[in-house]
């Protein structure tokens, strides 16, 4: 697959917590429409940077860029609508909220946004649906859901505002192989599709091994 131009810039990020050093000057890029996925042992460091790469959390010290914005400069309310308009997350557990059906987890990010209409964002979540095999889920609540069901949804969700990249955090982790297989696919699937980005954290080597670059963490650091 030709990746079309570089989405994410990390430059030399660390990361200390009191006297542990989590992260020691990590250096990624990442292109447009590539699955990124950082496997290693756990402690390694891959969890940190995967959320400071999203602005879930900050740097001690280095520069992140997406899509050409420099997240390390942004702040408070600023920082906040960039990662809900330009940043999706899917991590192990789906968090999705349980009084509220599959349809309206999905559109909760589009209404927080408030850059399209309610329309206009249940027309989104309705295709996100059907990309994802779901319409006849879309007013199930999430307890009405198998696992696999879930994970979807709350792939739809990272998707309702066209982020720039997705960032997952071992989305697999809590489903079992077969579920596992579905959700590899419809990663495949929407990077073929859509060129979406995917930066993914796993354990899982299926997952790791298909993806366009794998890379391994080791100490804080990015050794291969």
């Amino acid at each position: 697959m030709m990746f079309l131009y570089t989405m994410l810039i990390a430059d030399h990020i660390t990361k200390k917590y009191n006297t542990l050093e989590v992260l020691k000057g990590v250096d990624l890029e990442v292109k447009k429409g590539e699955i990124v996925a950082i496997v290693g042992s756990s402690g390694a460091g891959k969890s940190t940077l995967l959320h400071i790469l999203g602005t879930l959390d900050k740097p001690d010290c280095g520069h992140i860029s997406i899509n050409g914005s420099e997240t390390s400069l942004l702040k408070g309310r600023q920082l906040s609508d960039f990662r809900n308009s330009h940043i999706g997350f899917v991590f192990q557990f789906h968090h999705l909220l349980p009084e509220f059906t599959a349809m309206e987890n999905i559109c909760i990010p589009g209404l927080i946004a408030g850059k399209d209409s309610k329309k206009d964002i249940r027309q989104r979540a309705g295709e996100l649906l059907q990309i994802l095999n779901l319409s006849d889920r879309a007013t199930h609540k999430p307890g009405e859901l198998s696992g696999g069901e879930q994970q979807r949804v709350a792939v739809a969700r990272a998707l309702i505002n066209r982020p720039d990249i997705v960032f997952a955090d071992e989305p697999t982790g809590n489903l079992d192989s077969v579920n596992a297989k579905e959700l590899h696919q419809l990663f495949y699937k929407l990077r073929d599709e859509f060129s979406q980005t995917f930066v993914i954290v796993t354990h899982n080597e299926d997952l790791a091994r298909l993806s366009d670059r794998e890379l391994l963490m080791k100490d804080g650091r990015i050794v291969g």
